[in-house]
């Protein structure tokens, strides 16, 4: 049987200050472990339990979890495939930092489209979740084009979203749509705002990832958004992937977490892509 203390291992060393926090940080323990008590994430979080047990409440309302007697349960298996923990504790937490600041970008009503990866899709979980989307008069809150089957999961959850997915083929890994059928339904849709993840960041190489067939469409949803903001931690600086995105050029805003290298900051300035360092 699992300790406390393997599970435990799971969360980060700094308890979450805020509900989207402790949110994001429950899904991803549970994602691992399939159900968890009031009494650990109260114990694991640092925090009461009765804010544990307020928590439980609303993510059953919000249909992400089922609450048991004591805990909650894992409902949904395509949740717990993009909330799965697959990096180190720093890179995480660096990639939070970037997903809080962009979610905040955002103004309601406005449509937003998202690639797919991690910093992707933690942003788009922090966008959702946001109080202030209400749904008026019949208009959404928020409109999400999604190029990833795990976003458009987060996204639909949401009464006050509005969920408009890509056709195409799913790759296993990124759960990203690819292909023809993809790329000609973007080519009929318009973006105030579309967030990039990618895999590398390098001056000459620009924004880069694993599949031409995932950029191909990241770079048609590129083409038809106002404001196109990167989504990058530190580490990926210099790395170059098999396919290119983007030049770095081709953003309007870079967000990213740790030192920015100072040759990265003077091709931004050049460029004139604002730089948010989260």
């Amino acid at each position: 049987m699992e300790t406390t203390d393997a599970r435990a291992a799971a969360a980060a060393s700094s308890p979450p200050k805020d509900k989207s926090g402790r949110w994001d940080r429950v899904l991803a323990m549970l994602a691992t472990h399939r159900s968890l008590s009031v009494t650990e994430v109260a114990r694991e979080l640092g925090i009461s339990e009765s804010t544990v047990r307020r928590d439980f409440v609303e993510m059953e309302r919000a249909q992400l979890a089922r609450r048991t007697h004591g805990g909650i349960v894992a409902i949904d298996v395509a949740y717990s495939l993009a909330t799965t923990p697959r990096e180190k504790d720093g890179a995480s937490a660096d990639r939070e930092r970037v997903a809080a600041l962009a979610a905040e970008m955002i103004r309601p009503g406005q449509i937003v489209g998202f690639n797919g990866g991690r910093s992707t899709t933690s942003t788009a979980r922090r966008a959702v979740s946001r109080p202030d989307l209400d749904a008026k008069d019949g208009t959404p809150g928020l409109t999400v084009v999604c190029a990833a089957l795990n976003i458009a999961t987060e996204a639909v959850l949401r009464p006050a979203v509005r969920t408009v997915v890509l056709g195409g083929v799913a790759e296993p890994y990124s759960f990203e749509l690819t292909g023809p059928l993809a790329t000609a339904t973007m080519r009929d849709l318009w973006l105030d705002t579309m967030f990039v993840g990618m895999i590398g960041l390098d001056i000459d190489a620009g924004l880069t990832c694993n599949s031409d067939a995932e950029a191909g469409v990241t770079r048609t949803m590129i083409g038809h958004s106002r404001r196109v903001v990167g989504l990058a931690t530190a580490d990926k600086f210099g790395l170059r992937a098999l396919a290119g995105i983007c030049p770095v050029a081709a953003l309007t805003d870079l967000v990213i977490a740790g030192e920015v290298p100072g040759e990265l900051r003077e091709h931004l300035a050049e460029h004139e892509v604002r730089l948010h360092e989260a």
